[in-house]
């Protein structure tokens, strides 16, 4: 089964179950601070983002299969994240908000150029060393 099968049919599978309301489906919402403070997360939820970050500087690949193993091994890791994550209330909302946008950028890793996937790959690490400015 390919990445990207496997992607939708996880997100398809877990969002129904994680809690997060019909408020925001399928649209990109800003993440907001907890009235200026960053908002609690579960360690699960930052150390698999964490690992993200890691596969990321770690990827040498630079060819179609190379990318493709990458998203894989990020979908993975994603599905972790939210498998693991005890969030509730307004934190869980503005976790989804987060992770929500990630989606587009894994799948520009899959499909296109190396060029194109390449450009996918810094914008995603460019989103994920976001994290800690909204989440501790």
């Amino acid at each position: 089964m390919s990445a990207k099968i496997l992607f939708y049919l996880t997100a398809l599978f877990l969002l129904p179950f994680a809690g997060c309301g019909d408020r925001h489906h399928g649209v990109a919402v800003e993440v907001q601070l907890d009235n200026g403070k960053k908002w609690a997360a579960n360690p699960e939820t930052t150390q698999g983002i964490a690992n993200m970050v890691a596969q990321i500087n770690a990827f040498q690949g630079t060819d179609e299969a190379g990318y493709d193993q990458l998203a894989s091994q990020l979908n993975n890791e994603f599905q972790l994240i939210f498998k693991n994550c005890t969030m509730k209330g307004e934190g869980h909302e503005q976790l989804h908000n987060f992770l929500l946008p990630m989606k587009a950028m894994v799948e520009g890793l899959e499909e296109g150029p190396a060029a194109e996937r390449h450009k996918s790959l810094e914008t995603l690490g460019q989103h994920l060393a976001g994290y800690s400015n909204y989440f501790e």
